[in-house]
């Protein structure tokens, strides 16, 4: 008998529904050699999230764990999110570890983009940012010759040992594990889905060097916006095809809205180009900035579509900030939601809530 969820790893109990790894005894009894608690069969089947807190002691229990062991340590990040995603901390959690930097979700960008243009911009963000990692790669878990690179670095760098996959929630590490389990004509299955703590303890999948990948769960952030959203919410923005940026000239006193979740006032310069790369489904809407406050007001709820009320409230207060942007492309980032990258010369007011991380930086593509 197996006392783990074969989805999200935890330990199965038969008491407490609100608690992970509940499964009704019954069921269990049924096949107690493979099953799913009652949250990841509700969630494969129905889309439907139980939601369980994942607190800071098994969080930091799980840092010395990994970090005593002195294994591998597979740091994957969103490369859409890089800013939301990327453990800035790593070195100080991990400082005896190898590690191994896998940029997820390339698929994402349209075909015109290169993977090595990605790849040095990696390279750049973590130099300048002191991150250090024996070695990156930019990749996509739907693409076979992308898991065949993975794997080699993997053994290359693992020391015959196991393999933690570590990072934020939603950057697709089970989805990477999944695919590398159909490399091998494995049958096991961690549970998907664009909920965060999907993952809720560590998971094992083995390798045919007799070593295992253990998925670790997902670190919560708490400033990017889909931390903030409801199922429906983050069903409009899910995406699993390439996200194709719209280019708009906008031009001193006008405004760009990303739905409801963030107002970009072009107070002065020059004519410019907004390059927005955001989920294909958020409405995007540009109104002269005159008009901008009057229309978010009025329209939140109707033509911006989200976030909702109740999500908004979630988010906190609206707060501003102001950045220039001149010769060199830049892009403003929204945690969680996209890019904006501006070209041309000017500065910009942006409007959002205060529980977002917003910035700028040197543009990726």
């Amino acid at each position: 008998m197996k006392n783990r969820c074969e989805g999200c790893g935890a330990k199965v109990q038969f008491t407490d529904p609100t608690q992970k790894g509940f499964i009704r005894n019954d069921v269990y009894l049924k096949n107690p050699d493979r099953f799913y608690c009652e949250r990841c069969f509700n969630l494969l089947h129905y889309h439907k999230n139980t939601e369980i807190t994942y607190n800071e002691k098994d969080f930091l229990n799980n840092i010395k764990l990994i970090r005593e062991s002195q294994n591998l340590v597979v740091h994957v990040v969103d490369v859409f999110d890089l800013d939301g995603t990327i453990v800035k901390e790593i070195n100080q959690y991990f400082p005896h570890n190898p590690l191994l930097l896998v940029a997820n979700k390339f698929d994402l960008f349209i075909d015109s983009v290169k993977v090595m243009r990605v790849k040095n911009y990696l390279n750049n963000y973590l130099q300048k940012n002191n991150i250090k990692v024996d070695k990156s790669l930019v990749i996509s878990s739907f693409r076979s010759f992308d898991i065949e690179r993975l794997l080699t670095n993997i053994y290359q760098l693992q020391a015959n040992k196991d393999v933690y996959f570590f990072g934020m929630t939603n950057v697709g590490k089970s989805s990477l594990i999944n695919a590398i389990s159909k490399f091998y004509s494995q049958t096991a299955s961690i549970t998907v889905s664009n909920f965060i703590s999907t993952t809720m303890d560590f998971i094992k999948i083995s390798l045919p060097n007799k070593t295992f990948i253990i998925d670790s769960p997902g670190i919560i952030n708490s400033h990017q916006v889909t931390y903030y959203l409801e199922k429906s919410s983050l069903n409009i923005l899910t995406t699993k095809r390439y996200i194709r940026p719209a280019t708009y000239q906008i031009n001193p006193q006008q405004a760009l809205f990303l739905g409801g979740f963030c107002i970009i006032k072009f107070l002065e310069g020059i004519k410019s180009t907004f390059v927005v790369y955001v989920p294909p489904n958020l409405v995007v809407h540009r109104t002269k900035l005159e008009n901008a406050e009057t229309f978010f007001n009025k329209h939140q709820d109707d033509i911006l579509q989200l976030p909702t009320l109740k999500e908004r409230e979630r988010m906190g207060k609206i707060i501003s900030q102001q950045f220039s942007f001149s010769e060199t492309k830049k892009d403003l980032f929204i945690c969680g939601l996209g890019f904006v990258t501006l070209v041309g010369m000017g500065t910009i007011e942006v409007k959002y809530y205060e529980k977002i991380k917003v910035g700028i930086r040197e543009a990726i593509v």
